[in-house]
Protein backbone atom coordinates (compact mmCIF):
# COMPACT_ATOMS: atom_id res chain seq x y z
CA UNK A 1 0.00 0.00 0.00
CA UNK A 2 1.79 3.73 -1.06
CA UNK A 3 2.09 6.53 1.02
CA UNK A 4 -1.20 8.09 -0.40
CA UNK A 5 -4.18 8.15 1.13
CA UNK A 6 -2.71 5.94 4.08
CA UNK A 7 -4.38 6.75 7.56
CA UNK A 8 -2.63 8.81 9.95
CA UNK A 9 -0.66 6.22 12.15
CA UNK A 10 2.11 6.79 12.18
CA UNK A 11 4.52 7.30 14.98
CA UNK A 12 11.25 11.60 14.86
CA UNK A 13 12.02 14.50 14.31
CA UNK A 14 11.65 12.24 13.40
CA UNK A 15 12.23 15.77 13.90
CA UNK A 16 12.27 18.34 16.99
CA UNK A 17 13.24 14.76 13.84
CA UNK A 18 14.02 14.13 15.28
CA UNK A 19 14.10 13.15 13.70
CA UNK A 20 10.87 11.73 12.72
CA UNK A 21 12.48 13.10 15.08
CA UNK A 22 11.91 15.28 15.14
CA UNK A 23 12.17 13.94 16.71
CA UNK A 24 11.58 15.10 18.01
CA UNK A 25 12.31 14.18 21.34
CA UNK A 26 11.15 8.86 30.32
CA UNK A 27 9.11 11.75 31.57
CA UNK A 28 10.61 14.25 34.20
CA UNK A 29 12.69 16.81 35.20
CA UNK A 30 13.62 20.09 33.49
CA UNK A 31 11.18 21.66 31.42
CA UNK A 32 11.85 23.20 27.72
CA UNK A 33 11.51 26.73 29.21
CA UNK A 34 14.42 28.27 30.31
CA UNK A 35 15.03 28.83 33.97
CA UNK A 36 18.17 29.92 35.88
CA UNK A 37 18.89 26.85 37.27
CA UNK A 38 18.58 24.31 33.86
CA UNK A 39 21.75 22.30 33.25
CA UNK A 40 25.43 22.62 34.39
CA UNK A 41 28.34 25.14 33.96
CA UNK A 42 31.18 23.76 31.66
CA UNK A 43 34.38 25.32 30.68
CA UNK A 44 34.20 28.83 29.50
CA UNK A 45 34.34 28.69 25.89
CA UNK A 46 36.89 30.82 23.96
CA UNK A 47 34.49 33.26 23.01
CA UNK A 48 34.46 33.90 26.98
CA UNK A 49 30.45 33.46 26.75
CA UNK A 50 29.14 31.05 29.46
CA UNK A 51 28.80 27.68 28.06
CA UNK A 52 26.05 25.13 30.08
CA UNK A 53 25.26 21.68 29.28
CA UNK A 54 20.95 20.96 29.66
CA UNK A 55 18.40 18.15 29.45
CA UNK A 56 14.88 19.30 27.90
CA UNK A 57 12.43 16.54 28.35
CA UNK A 58 9.08 17.63 26.24
CA UNK A 59 6.29 15.65 24.58
CA UNK A 60 6.17 16.50 20.82
CA UNK A 61 2.16 16.46 19.88
CA UNK A 62 1.81 16.12 16.01
CA UNK A 63 -0.68 18.02 14.04
CA UNK A 64 0.91 17.01 10.57
CA UNK A 65 1.85 14.01 9.45
CA UNK A 66 1.61 13.48 5.41
CA UNK A 67 3.14 10.12 3.33
CA UNK A 68 4.01 10.78 0.26
CA UNK A 69 3.77 8.71 -2.60
CA UNK A 70 6.85 9.48 -5.19
CA UNK A 71 8.26 7.32 -7.97
CA UNK A 72 6.83 4.28 -8.42
CA UNK A 73 2.65 3.75 -7.42
CA UNK A 74 2.95 2.31 -3.94
CA UNK A 75 5.37 2.03 -1.11
CA UNK A 76 8.94 2.51 -2.99
CA UNK A 77 12.32 3.97 -2.27
CA UNK A 78 11.75 7.51 -1.76
CA UNK A 79 8.32 7.74 -1.22
CA UNK A 80 9.08 10.58 1.85
CA UNK A 81 7.00 11.99 5.41
CA UNK A 82 6.40 15.22 6.45
CA UNK A 83 5.22 15.90 9.78
CA UNK A 84 5.10 18.94 12.44
CA UNK A 85 3.02 19.66 15.22
CA UNK A 86 3.49 21.21 19.24
CA UNK A 87 6.17 20.83 21.76
CA UNK A 88 4.81 20.83 25.35
CA UNK A 89 6.27 20.86 28.55
CA UNK A 90 4.23 18.78 30.93
CA UNK A 91 5.96 19.34 34.51
CA UNK A 92 3.56 21.15 36.21
CA UNK A 93 -0.39 21.22 36.58
CA UNK A 94 -1.46 22.10 33.51
CA UNK A 95 0.32 21.75 30.13
CA UNK A 96 2.47 24.06 28.61
CA UNK A 97 3.04 25.37 25.28
CA UNK A 98 7.13 25.73 24.84
CA UNK A 99 7.84 25.47 21.37
CA UNK A 100 7.18 23.82 17.53
CA UNK A 101 8.63 20.95 15.44
CA UNK A 102 8.57 19.92 11.99
CA UNK A 103 10.84 17.58 9.66
CA UNK A 104 10.86 14.72 6.99
CA UNK A 105 11.99 11.48 6.61
CA UNK A 106 13.07 9.79 2.97
CA UNK A 107 12.44 5.93 3.15
CA UNK A 108 15.64 3.78 1.74
CA UNK A 109 15.04 0.32 3.13
CA UNK A 110 11.81 -1.15 2.43
CA UNK A 111 12.42 -4.36 4.55
CA UNK A 112 12.72 -2.57 7.36
CA UNK A 113 10.62 0.54 6.53
CA UNK A 114 14.14 2.62 7.52
CA UNK A 115 15.57 5.71 6.28
CA UNK A 116 17.32 8.98 7.22
CA UNK A 117 15.51 12.08 8.95
CA UNK A 118 16.31 15.30 10.07
CA UNK A 119 14.27 17.63 12.39
CA UNK A 120 13.68 21.39 13.85
CA UNK A 121 12.38 21.96 16.96
CA UNK A 122 11.70 25.66 17.37
CA UNK A 123 12.12 27.12 20.98
CA UNK A 124 12.16 30.55 22.76
CA UNK A 125 15.81 30.48 22.76
CA UNK A 126 16.87 29.41 19.46
CA UNK A 127 16.40 26.38 17.14
CA UNK A 128 17.21 23.28 17.59
CA UNK A 129 18.59 20.23 14.20
CA UNK A 130 18.43 17.09 14.26
CA UNK A 131 19.19 14.40 12.07
CA UNK A 132 19.47 10.64 12.00
CA UNK A 133 18.79 7.25 10.57
CA UNK A 134 14.91 5.88 11.81
CA UNK A 135 13.39 2.57 11.87
CA UNK A 136 9.54 2.06 11.31
CA UNK A 137 8.73 4.45 9.28
CA UNK A 138 6.01 6.66 9.69
CA UNK A 139 5.50 4.60 12.95
CA UNK A 140 9.20 5.19 14.19
CA UNK A 141 10.67 2.69 16.50
CA UNK A 142 12.40 4.40 19.61
CA UNK A 143 15.77 6.15 18.81
CA UNK A 144 18.44 8.14 19.71
CA UNK A 145 19.68 10.90 16.91
CA UNK A 146 21.90 13.39 16.92
CA UNK A 147 21.81 16.92 17.62
CA UNK A 148 23.62 18.71 14.33
CA UNK A 149 23.40 22.58 15.32
CA UNK A 150 20.77 25.10 15.56
CA UNK A 151 20.78 28.88 16.24
CA UNK A 152 20.66 31.41 19.24
CA UNK A 153 21.31 29.90 22.27
CA UNK A 154 22.05 26.43 20.53
CA UNK A 155 24.37 28.06 17.73
CA UNK A 156 27.13 25.80 19.01
CA UNK A 157 25.03 22.86 20.13
CA UNK A 158 25.72 19.68 19.89
CA UNK A 159 24.51 16.23 22.13
CA UNK A 160 21.68 13.72 21.08
CA UNK A 161 18.03 13.56 21.44
CA UNK A 162 16.25 10.23 22.36
CA UNK A 163 12.45 9.28 21.23
CA UNK A 164 10.27 7.38 22.40
CA UNK A 165 6.06 6.38 20.87
CA UNK A 166 3.83 7.54 23.67
CA UNK A 167 0.55 7.11 21.71
CA UNK A 168 0.78 7.44 17.72
CA UNK A 169 0.84 11.29 17.62
CA UNK A 170 2.58 12.00 20.42
CA UNK A 171 5.94 11.15 21.32
CA UNK A 172 8.51 12.04 24.51
CA UNK A 173 11.53 13.89 23.05
CA UNK A 174 14.71 14.44 25.38
CA UNK A 175 17.64 16.65 24.25
CA UNK A 176 20.87 16.05 25.83
CA UNK A 177 22.45 19.69 24.63
CA UNK A 178 25.94 20.41 25.10
CA UNK A 179 27.60 23.76 24.56
CA UNK A 180 24.67 25.77 25.37
CA UNK A 181 25.62 29.85 25.19
CA UNK A 182 23.70 32.31 26.35
CA UNK A 183 23.51 35.48 24.48
CA UNK A 184 21.09 39.10 24.55
CA UNK A 185 19.62 39.43 21.10
CA UNK A 186 19.36 42.75 19.16
CA UNK A 187 16.93 44.61 21.69
CA UNK A 188 18.76 43.76 24.84
CA UNK A 189 16.89 40.56 25.67
CA UNK A 190 18.40 37.28 25.69
CA UNK A 191 16.24 34.76 23.46
CA UNK A 192 14.38 33.17 26.37
CA UNK A 193 12.74 36.68 27.08
CA UNK A 194 11.73 37.57 23.32
CA UNK A 195 8.52 36.70 21.89
CA UNK A 196 7.30 33.38 21.10
CA UNK A 197 5.68 32.52 18.15
CA UNK A 198 1.43 31.91 18.67
CA UNK A 199 1.05 28.15 19.14
CA UNK A 200 -0.75 25.92 16.37
CA UNK A 201 -3.42 25.20 19.19
CA UNK A 202 -3.85 25.83 23.01
CA UNK A 203 -3.01 22.48 24.68
CA UNK A 204 -1.59 20.60 21.44
CA UNK A 205 -4.01 17.56 21.99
Amino acid sequence: MGFVGRPFIFLAVAVLGGSAGLALIGSASADVVPRKTAGTAAPHPADGSSAKSRTLRVEARLHVGEELDLGAPGRSVGDQFLFSGDLVSTEGPEDRFAGRFSGSCALTDLERDTGPCSSTAVLPEGQITVQGEQTGIPVPSPVVNAITGGTGEFRKARGQVTQRVLTPATWHLTFEVFDVQPHRTGDGRSPSEAPMPTPLSSSGK
